[in-house]
């Protein structure tokens, strides 16, 4: 990830955790900070050290930010998204561009340990029944806190799901969150372009659309083409 442009999208505490990291290492990174709060975007821009590499802010919702880099041209890979606003950003942004809205749960899916259902109709699952710790570097076969296999990862769980909708089963895709830090996530712009690419040329149908890493996700329902946003 040498020379990339890391966008942080949100800056509350995992927002100033991800400034944190970028700042301190050696590779010069531009880093773009995104937050509708100037207030925030003022105090979490005062912990990036003078003199380092470039470091600009955004004043805008995070959702409409990554959307219309969605709009743009195809991002080469070194366009790197950090997702720490409060939402499941790359559904609201994915639905911004496509026009298709969330659509409520009719029943909870089969997902373990469900621990949240939000306004916007999101649904958080995790493997752990446990709050996992901050520096967890999230090992490739084993849970970090209690040494026991993973098999499967959340992200086959998820991409493996069956839920049925009006009586078919939604196709499910799952947007793989890469770790950048111990604790903090993130996924190359490219990945979510590619999705939204093949949501609009083959796949009208509602579906299930997924953000996750190997232990944690958050999972909406992205209704049809024909049921447009309000």
């Amino acid at each position: 990830m040498s020379q990339a442009r890391i966008h942080i999208l949100g800056c509350g505490r995992f927002g100033q955790r991800a400034l944190e990291h970028y700042a301190a290492r050696p590779q010069a990174d531009e880093i773009v900070l995104v937050d509708s709060d100037p207030g925030r975007l003022d105090q979490t821009r005062r912990l990036f050290p003078p003199g380092e590499a470039s470091c600009r802010v955004v004043c805008r919702e995070a959702e409409i930010y990554l959307a219309e880099m969605l709009e743009g041209r195809l991002p080469d890979g070194g366009e790197w998204i950090i997702p720490t606003a409060p939402i499941h950003l790359a559904f609201a942004a994915l639905s911004l561009v496509l026009g298709r809205r969330a659509l409520p749960w009719p029943e909870l899916p089969p997902l373990p340990n469900l621990f949240f259902v939000g306004e916007r109709h999101e649904v958080c699952s995790s493997l752990a029944d446990f709050q996992c710790p901050a520096d967890c570097p999230q090992p490739r076969t084993h849970c970090y806190q209690t040494g026991l296999p993973r098999n499967p990862s959340l992200l086959r769980v998820l991409a493996q799901l069956e839920y049925h909708f009006n009586g078919q089963r939604l196709l499910t895709l799952v947007l793989a969150s890469s770790q950048v830090a111990p604790g903090l996530g993130g996924f190359p712009l490219r990945r979510l372009y590619r999705l939204l690419g093949f949501i609009r040329a083959r796949h009208p149908e509602p579906l299930l659309f997924s953000t996750a890493c190997r232990c944690h996700g958050v999972t909406n329902i992205l209704g049809p083409a024909d049921l447009k946003t309000e």
